[in-house]
């Protein structure tokens, strides 16, 4: 299957617009395409991802925490501590650290925790 390509008035102006370096990558993509009737071969690459790896990394949680709060954003300190505590034990957490699980939900699910809880909730995490 071939392509033929329309180049529209709108096409024409946009073009314009591009650099000269953009506007031959462009023909010359363009091109390629009605000769080879396709848009091109393109490979997929599997890589190696676990969230669990990542939710582990201290660095990457401090990373999370500090980007929130830069952002103003306290929700979302919750959320990357939430994240991390599914990894670990919660419940087993929170008794190895001496912390109410009414007090370990609670901030979890946006109850506005302390500072305090923050604390121990990190302790938890630790």
């Amino acid at each position: 299957m071939r392509y033929s390509l329309t180049k529209t008035l709108e096409y024409q102006e946009w073009l314009q617009g591009e650099t000269k370096k953009s506007q031959a990558q462009i023909a010359d993509r363009l091109e390629r395409i009605e000769a080879e009737g396709h848009l091109g071969v393109h490979k997929a690459t599997l890589i190696h991802y676990s969230p669990t790896e990542e939710l582990l990394d201290e660095n990457f949680i401090a990373q999370a925490v500090w980007e929130c709060l830069k952002n103003n954003d306290p929700e979302g300190v919750i959320e990357v501590i939430e994240a991390h505590l599914r990894v670990v034990n919660k419940s087993k957490a929170a008794k190895e650290r001496d912390l109410p699980r009414s007090s370990l939900y609670n901030a979890i699910k946006g109850k506005n925790p302390t500072i305090k809880t923050l604390a121990k909730l990190v302790n938890c995490c630790g």
